[in-house]
């Protein structure tokens, strides 16, 4: 083996997908193949993919129980025990960052929030907004299983998930503008990965900063594997010291057995990451990295719990032992001998694709890039010509998109604590300044492929309930009552009172 560093990485391509269900030991040729260019990383793990047994899992009684928690976003008890009863590979039956709520804010539970980023200046500023002071992180990446690592960076490094307990951020790198490294890695993404102060979780965590670090020129620190964590809760109850060691434990056994419901994969693991992600892909990938946090809650719980309490495992880049107590290291095959390498065992498919109306319900938690919310258009603007206007070339904007980027340029530079997004200000000033224009003519103006109306109406909302903007009741009672009920008690309250059109608890809206 010429270099460990680049058998990670060629283990990572190997087992990302498929080992999550599987026992993956990968074939030592290929771990090296075309690895004698790459620089060596001393101490690196060889890469190994335990499958407990299952049958004995199953068995547990405590996998009918309410994972414990020290969260502020928890699944609840009703929640868990609909996912528990419902149909064996339905998408109500698996493990999901849907599944969790936080505390109630004006008698509603707020959902976890996903931000699908599509550039480096998002990246940044959802960063900077949501990440900068979390200690403890979910981190995952994505990227086609046969890519060949002279495709590039965006090939290689498709997406990269983080996650804390309240929100998710997908950094889609493989449709940023830009092909070298500055234009590809924002600022406060490098600086969260290389803090050895911000612990990041993941399985198979090594590998996958090799490759950042390999493509992206990130040097991480503060990575932490659950595995290791998962062996020393598990054989430390046990008492079966012997068997704690770093090999591998798949994302989707560890969930299934310290989460208490099987995580979803289907064939979208398989997927070309470096193309705009549909909504099942997001999904996977969300709940692949928020499942982190609560992996690493449930299992330090039960670290902290043993008697006595062993060290929490050093973090993964450290390339120590585990210890059973302070001064009492564990031998651990860190790294393998070639001729004990196996092939991955032939697998059979165990899950269903995720339902049409189950796609659709996720959406409610997701804000897409508003970067690319506008793609100019040419549009008379009197409503009964918006839909057979032609388009103008690519470099021009119509008038009325010009004209509210400009009020919302003025509004921010003359409010500078401003909250609210420049597309969300921008669709704000559009409504508001052409009475004559239905959310659909916005929606199409806004974007060549139109906007969800839902969209449209959520930039809207969140303008005038964030700057205190003004408007006009009836107007936007129309905006209101485009969305579900349960929306309007919780988040935009204030506003359906406004209107006048907030009924007394118990009737309907």
């Amino acid at each position: 083996m010429s270099t460990i560093a680049a058998a990670e990485i060629e283990q990572a391509s190997i087992f990302h997908s498929d080992a999550e269900n599987n026992l993956v030991m990968a074939k030592a040729e290929s771990m090296v193949t075309g690895a004698s260019n790459l620089p060596a990383e001393k101490g690196a793990a060889a890469v190994l993919i335990e499958k407990p047994d299952e049958e004995a899992s199953a068995e547990d009684p405590e996998q009918n129980e309410l994972p414990q928690s020290t969260a502020t976003f928890k699944m609840s008890e009703e929640v868990f025990r609909g996912a528990r009863n419902a149909t064996p590979g339905s998408a109500e039956s698996f493990w999901s960052h849907t599944l969790y709520r936080g505390p109630a804010v004006d008698g509603m539970e707020p959902k976890v929030k996903v931000h699908y980023c599509k550039s480096k200046h998002t990246t940044e500023r959802v960063i900077q907004q949501y990440f900068l002071d979390k200690k403890i992180l979910g981190f995952d990446i994505e990227w086609k299983a046969d890519t060949n690592r002279n495709q590039g960076a965006k090939k290689n490094v498709s997406l990269i998930q983080l996650a804390c307990e309240d929100r998710i951020a997908l950094f889609h790198i493989g449709l940023y503008p830009g092909e070298k490294v500055e234009d590809l890695v924002a600022p406060s993404l490098k600086k969260v990965m290389q803090d050895p102060t911000i612990t990041k979780v993941g399985v198979a965590i090594k590998a996958d900063c090799t490759r950042l670090r390999k493509y992206l020129d990130i040097h991480c620190k503060g990575i932490f594997e659950l595995s290791h964590l998962y062996k020393l809760v598990k054989f430390s109850s046990s008492k079966d010291f012997k068997l704690i060691n770093k090999r591998l434990v798949s994302l989707a056994v560890q969930v299934q057995e310290h989460l208490h419901l099987p995580l979803f994969k289907g064939e979208v693991r398989g997927s070309d990451w470096s193309l705009p992600l549909q909504m099942d892909q997001i999904i996977y990938a969300a709940s692949d990295s928020y499942a982190g946090i609560h992996l690493y809650d449930a299992l330090d719980i039960k670290r902290k719990a043993l008697d006595p309490t062993p060290p929490r495992p050093y973090n993964a880049e450290e390339d120590k032992p585990i210890r059973l107590a302070e001064g009492l290291e564990i031998a651990t095959d860190e790294e393998l001998e070639p001729e004990e390498l196996e092939p991955p065992p032939t697998t059979k498919k165990l899950y269903t694709q995720l339902s049409p109306s189950y796609l659709e319900s996720a959406k409610e938690s997701l804000e897409l890039d508003p970067d690319f919310e506008v793609t100019p258009l040419s549009l008379p603007t009197t409503r009964s010509k918006l839909a057979t206007a032609p388009k103008s070339p690519s470099t021009s904007k119509h008038p009325l998109i010009i004209a509210a980027s400009a009020h919302a340029d003025t509004y921010r530079s003359s409010h500078p604590g401003n909250r609210t997004t420049p597309s969300a200000l921008r669709c704000y000033y559009i409504w508001y300044r052409n009475p004559e224009l239905s959310l659909q003519d916005i929606a199409a103006l806004l974007r060549e492929t139109p906007l969800q109306t839902t969209t449209v109406v959520n930039y809207i909302l969140e303008a005038i309930r964030l700057e205190k903007l003004p408007f006009k009741k009836e107007k936007l009672s129309g905006v209101l009552k485009v969305l579900p009920k349960e929306v309007i008690w919780g988040r935009y309250r204030t506003l359906a009172r406004a209107c006048g059109m907030l009924p007394e608890r118990g009737a309907g809206i």
